[in-house]
C-alpha cells in the first residue's frame, strides 16, 4: 500500500544559550548568529508578543497597573517595559506570575520558529538564547546548553551602563537568576566572558564541539 501521508519534518536540534545579566549573552548570540547559527532571543521574542495580542496587554495593565502600557490616542498598543520590570523584579511573586502568562506564548513561538528554520536553514543547530533557560526548565527540552559565565562586578557595571538603572536596580533582577555555578550544574559548555577573556576564540572552539555533536543526520523529529 503506498503511503500518502505528509512525512513529519525534520526539526534541527536547540542550543540554550543562557547566562546572568550583563554576563554577555547578546554578545555570544551574535557571534553564533555571525557564522549562519540562527538565534532565537527570547527576550526580545517576548516584547513583539506584547504587541501582537491584545489580551496580554490588557492583562498586564489590569494586573500590574495603567503604568505598564504603553497608549497611543486612548489605545493600548504595547507595553511600557522599564515600568514593569521595576514591579515584577522587586516582587518574586509578580514576576512569577507575569512569567507564567508569558511562557506558553513564547513556546508556541519558537516552536513555530524553529520549524520555520529547520525547513529553510542549512544550519547544524539553532540556538535558544534565554536568560531563564535554566529556571524555566526550557533547558530541558535543549539537546545541549552553553552558559556564558563574569564576575559579578563586571556584570553590575556592564548593566549599570547599557541599561542606565543603578546598583539596587541590577542587583534585585540578579536576586531573581540562578548563580553561575548553578548553572553549571546543566551547561555542557561554559564560556568565561571576563574582560581580559577572547570570547570569539570560545564561541569557534564551542561551535565545532556543538557541529561534531549535533549532526544535521541526527535531527529529531517531533
Amino acid at each position: 500500500m503506498v503511503d500518502f501521508s505528509t512525512p513529519e519534518p525534520h526539526l534541527l536540534p536547540v542550543v540554550g544559550l543562557t547566562g546572568g545579566i550583563g554576563s554577555g549573552k547578546t554578545t555570544a548570540a551574535n557571534i553564533f548568529s555571525a557564522i549562519g547559527i540562527p538565534v532565537y532571543h527570547a527576550d526580545e521574542r517576548a516584547k513583539l508578543l506584547y504587541q501582537k495580542y491584545d489580551s496580554l496587554r490588557s492583562w498586564v495593565v489590569g494586573r500590574f497597573g495603567g503604568e505598564c502600557g504603553v497608549y497611543h490616542n486612548g489605545v493600548l498598543v504595547d507595553i511600557n517595559h522599564a515600568a514593569l520590570a521595576a514591579i515584577v523584579f522587586s516582587n518574586a511573586s509578580a514576576l512569577v506570575e507575569l512569567n507564567e502568562a508569558v511562557h506558553p506564548l513564547v513556546q508556541r513561538d519558537f516552536e513555530e520558529w524553529r520549524a520555520f528554520k529547520s525547513k529553510h536553514s542549512d544550519a547544524p543547530f539553532v540556538m535558544r538564547e534565554a536568560a531563564i533557560l535554566i529556571e524555566s526548565g526550557i533547558h530541558e527540552q535543549c539537546d545541549s546548553v552553553v552558559s556564558i559565565h563574569a564576575p559579578k562586578h563586571l556584570r553590575i557595571s556592564r548593566t549599570m551602563a547599557r541599561m542606565d538603572v543603578d546598583i539596587t536596580d541590577v542587583q534585585n533582577r540578579m536576586d531573581r537568576q540562578i548563580s553561575d555555578e548553578e548553572r553549571k550544574e546543566y551547561a555542557d559548555f561554559i564560556l568565561n566572558n571576563a574582560q581580559d577573556s577572547a570570547v570569539i576564540r570560545q564561541v569557534l572552539h564551542v561551535y565545532n564541539q556543538l557541529v561534531m555533536n549535533h549532526d544535521p543526520r541526527d535531527r529529531k523529529t517531533p
